[in-house]
């Protein structure tokens, strides 16, 4: 009987299988479905205006999301030649207080608010580099002002907020809605048109 030949172990496999192909490119696309979130937001920050714009609309829905839970209204005070703005607990006779009162929208009694520890008012700021070209509440220009006022309600509501922020040529503007108190924004620049082209009037954007 003729003794078998020796195999060299290393010569038995010449590639992968296709398993081992499919396993290792299920771990390059779960390696890049983690990382290239964390680049794109890493490359976001970097963009002053992207930032800006993510802030006043966290503070928008911090403040809208606020006054349901707490049940007492919130405001966020702007402070135009700062650069910076706040979410604070609207002041009982904050409606008496400023002349653009929304006075459609419902007062919340002291009772009905939450109880416990005082709000702790949250900060931002908005970066150098961005200009603020519009500030209106509830349809009236309030970019000069020292302090500018928007308020959102218990039930839902808000007061009519549109802010328009612009860098190096760029515009975005954030909008509240009075009836949902939610924030949106816009790309001021791709919905320009040769017909309704993005233009300034007395330092404001024209739309």
């Amino acid at each position: 009987m003729r003794p078998r030949p020796h195999k060299n172990p290393f010569t038995l496999r010449s590639g992968f299988t296709l398993i081992e192909l499919l396993i290792v490119v299920a771990i390059i696309c779960t390696v890049s479905t983690i990382g290239v979130p964390a680049v794109f937001r890493a490359v976001q920050k970097r963009d002053p205006l992207t930032t800006s714009v993510s802030d006043v609309m966290e503070a928008c829905a911090q403040a809208r999301a606020t006054a349901i839970i707490r049940c007492t209204p919130m405001v966020v005070k702007f402070h135009p030649f700062e650069y910076t703005f706040n979410v604070e607990e609207m002041p009982p006779d904050l409606n008496e207080a400023i002349n653009w009162s929304n006075h459609s929208a419902p007062r919340a009694k002291a009772s009905t608010s939450m109880k416990g520890a005082p709000y702790k008012s949250t900060s931002y700021s908005l970066n150098d580099e961005v200009t603020i070209e519009m500030l209106d509440v509830n349809m009236t220009e309030h970019k000069d002002d020292d302090i500018v006022i928007s308020r959102f309600f218990p039930n839902g509501t808000a007061d009519l907020l549109t802010v328009v922020l612009s860098w190096d040529g760029e515009f975005r503007r954030v909008t509240v809605d009075m009836v949902t108190g939610l924030a949106n924004f816009d790309n001021l620049n791709e919905l320009a048109t040769p017909q309704n082209p993005v233009r300034r009037r007395r330092g404001n954007i024209e739309f």
